[in-house]
């Protein structure tokens, strides 16, 4: 005996076609903001009653030894730390001479232990940053200053044309 395997109704299969006009759903607000998954709300109910009771035997269970039990309790009530906020006086930086001297500053940081490796790579990747902007922003004065005396030059090269009287350059 071969039982016949069908979709379920709102697989599209048994829907009629043409149900809804292509990329307009059924509900186009989607689904509301705080709307709760029908499996959750279910398994809350169940463990509505015993919930405080088996948070207890968890504790229970660390304070016996239960590194299991102890690992569950850090993970949700102690997640671990992405970030903390670090004091370090870097040097301003205003050059790349400055640059280089908050880096060696950095690198003396992170070796006498004030602060870690991570941190000490994170804080070089900021200076880094600074450094690409500090070089840009230089990059675009010295090409605009180059602009300026070029135009001058051509400005100047013009008016002595025309004090001339267009007369070509001797040789």
């Amino acid at each position: 005996m071969e039982a016949k395997i069908q979709s379920p109704e709102n697989s599209g299969k048994i829907q009629a076609k043409g149900k809804y006009k292509k990329g307009c759903s059924g509900n186009p607000n989607g689904k509301p903001k705080g709307a709760r998954n029908k499996s959750t709300l279910a398994a809350e109910v169940l463990l509505e009653g015993s919930l405080d009771k088996i948070c207890k035997k968890v504790e229970e269970e660390a304070l016996n030894g239960n590194m299991q039990a102890a690992k569950m309790i850090l993970e949700r009530f102690l997640p671990p730390r992405k970030d903390r906020c670090i004091e370090i006086a870097l040097p301003p930086i205003d050059t790349f001479k400055d640059v280089l001297n908050a880096v060696g500053f950095i690198v003396n940081a992170v070796g006498n232990g004030k602060i870690t490796p991570s941190e000490g790579e994170l804080l070089a990747k900021t200076v880094e940053s600074y450094s690409k902007a500090l070089e840009a922003c230089e990059f675009e004065s010295r090409l605009k200053n180059l602009e300026e005396n070029l135009n001058d030059r051509c400005k100047h090269e013009a008016s002595e044309q025309k004090t001339s009287g267009g007369a070509g350059k001797d040789l």
